[in-house]
């Protein structure tokens, strides 16, 4: 009867380790890799991330984050999506190229949201397709 206790005690205690172990190995990857849920970040988040982006020089991050911001809708990161496009390396560096057609596309995103600043800069790239050099450049 003693060594079937012992037994019973035995199998108890390696049952309960094992749980223990499963329980803490579960624990440490739910704490390692958080779920693509977690990761999810709305437009103004985005936005925000582009801003330090831009502040820590990081002008390809930058312009990832703010792409996705306006593609998420968010009219800021739109209107500054079409003024980085507009400008491209002349303050942004060799990482963000210029695109007055891309730029015109997220201005008049911006403006249909209600930015002024999209609309004063939509007449701008509108006067400056009108000239010789910038005609067909978006059709």
């Amino acid at each position: 009867m003693a060594s079937e206790l012992n037994q019973i005690a035995s199998w108890s205690l390696r049952w309960r380790l094992f749980l223990s172990g499963a329980l803490c190995l579960m624990a440490a990857f739910a704490a390692a890799g958080p779920s693509d849920r977690s990761l999810e970040l709305h437009a103004a988040q985005r936005f925000q991330l582009a801003l330090e982006a831009q502040t820590a020089r990081d002008y390809r991050t930058m312009l990832v984050q703010l792409r996705e911001a306006a593609t998420q809708g968010d009219a800021e990161a739109q209107e500054m999506l079409g003024m980085v496009l507009l400008t491209g390396p002349v303050l942004y560096g060799m990482s963000v190229r210029a695109d007055r057609c891309e730029a015109r596309q997220w201005m008049r995103q911006a403006a249909m949201q209600g930015s002024e600043t999209a609309k004063v800069q939509l007449t701008f790239l509108n006067r400056l397709r009108n000239s010789p050099a910038g005609a067909s450049a978006c059709d």
